[in-house]
């Protein structure tokens, strides 16, 4: 297998050495590097957008600053994308994510400065689809909602069943996503999560403050509230938007629609007097090192970091039985805690901006489950304390200043493809 190596190597040298432009040295032209790569071992069968490990010693005439890889045909044109990293040092140890079926070659090309050389390698068969999309955006807005008049608790001015007013204010979250006139949404107002009937609903952010059925002042619990989107999460008692479920002109978001195995996990920061620091590193480094998803090799190594998530803290779904770690997650997630004036206990903030939320969807059949994972980091939320009493309550009169303000998050989560 060295000399099959070997061969190709050389091949891509010299066609790299017959581009050089008769000589000249301009300091924009591609130059020629004078470096040898040696792969350690040999790369048999992919499976696509799952990574490989390649490692490998060089030698060159000048500092090598950067490695790339890149799938390859027969004929050395490109089958999939550049994937290229910083490098020092004369050891290659980097990841390579198999982005092609037609590749038969593995390209890896050296840089330092504007001068370089490849190298291509023979790879096995690359089998496999992917195993979903990302979806990105870091600076997701979600604004708190007022009251939607319909006929249910407004007669008076729609006294025909089933006719009401629509939102346009954007509330809801679809972590899976939702097609909206031909185009996938996650971020979703009523008019647009009634309009699906609630599909692929995953949670509503509110102001906790009325039973928007009859007004009444819920006790209990008050301000911003991450909620569940099945009908006894949007309408309980202690969230109160039941003006969100009512049917209108034919449609209204239903139990059977919405993702029902959608849960939230939070990570806090140092502020916390429980503070798991090791935890929070590891999601914080999980989250930072994901950056853009626009092509598709990039969407393939976020899917796989977020995987990250399954295959450290909730294991026990991929079957491990040895000490097996479970994810637990809530569905609601509260900004305070009892901070009602009927409530028992004091009230608690329960996360602030930096905190990490974990969110998590199961997919699929119960026999053949399949799992994505994802992350939020609240980067600003409202200040509260304005709308609270001496003793830490929510004064019921000032919670009304919370409707229409908004939380950010910067989101980056995996999901099904949507065909």
């Amino acid at each position: 297998m060295k000399k099959i190596f070997i061969i190709a190597a050389a091949a891509v040298f010299a066609l790299a050495a017959c581009n050089k432009d008769n000589g000249t040295d301009s300091s924009n032209e591609v130059q020629v590097l004078d470096a040898t790569f040696t792969l350690s071992g040999e790369i048999g069968d992919l499976t696509y957008g799952e990574p490989v490990a390649v490692t490998g010693t060089l030698t060159s005439a000048s500092p090598v600053d950067a490695v790339s890889f890149t799938g390859v045909k027969d004929d050395g044109t490109a089958a999939g994308e550049e994937q290229k990293y910083e490098a020092s040092g004369t050891e290659i140890n980097g990841q390579f994510f198999p982005d092609s079926k037609d590749m038969t070659q593995l390209q890896v090309t050296l840089y330092s400065g504007n001068a370089q050389a490849s190298f291509n390698f023979p790879v096995g068969k690359v089998t496999g689809e992917a195993k979903g999309d990302v979806y990105i955006n870091n600076a997701a807005q979600f604004t708190a909602d007022t009251v939607v008049f319909t006929h249910e608790n407004r007669p008076d001015l729609f006294p025909e069943e089933f006719t009401g007013n629509g939102s346009d204010t954007k509330s809801f979250f679809s972590q899976h996503g939702v097609k909206i006139d031909g185009k996938v949404e996650h971020i979703l107002s009523l008019n647009q999560m009634r309009s699906v009937d609630g599909l692929n609903g995953s949670f509503c952010f509110l102001n906790v403050l009325y039973n928007t059925s009859n007004y009444g002042v819920i006790g209990s619990q008050r301000g911003f509230d991450f909620s569940f989107m099945k009908a006894s999460g949007l309408g309980g008692g202690t969230t109160g938007r039941q003006c969100d479920l009512y049917q209108v002109d034919g449609h209204q978001i239903k139990d059977e629609n919405v993702d029902l195995t959608f849960g939230m996990a939070i990570v806090r920061g140092s502020w916390y007097e429980n503070y798991d620091a090791e935890f929070y590193t590891a999601i914080d480094k999980i989250f930072v090192n994901i950056g853009e998803a626009g092509t598709n090799y990039e969407k393939l190594k976020a899917f796989w970091q977020l995987g990250e998530i399954q295959r450290v803290y909730d294991n026990a779904t991929l079957g491990e039985e040895n000490e097996p770690t479970n994810l637990g997650t809530q569905t609601y997630m509260r900004h305070y805690l009892n901070a009602g004036t009927s409530k028992e206990g004091d009230a608690k903030e329960n996360f602030r901006a930096g905190d990490y939320i974990i969110i998590k969807s199961q997919r699929g059949t119960d026999e053949n489950p399949e799992y994505y994972y994802g992350i939020m980091q609240i980067r600003q939320i409202p200040d509260v304390t304005s709308v609270m009493t001496e003793t830490g309550d929510f004064d019921p009169e000032l919670t009304e200043s919370l409707y229409g303000k908004s939380i950010y998050l910067d989101i980056k989560t995996q999901c099904e493809i949507l065909d």
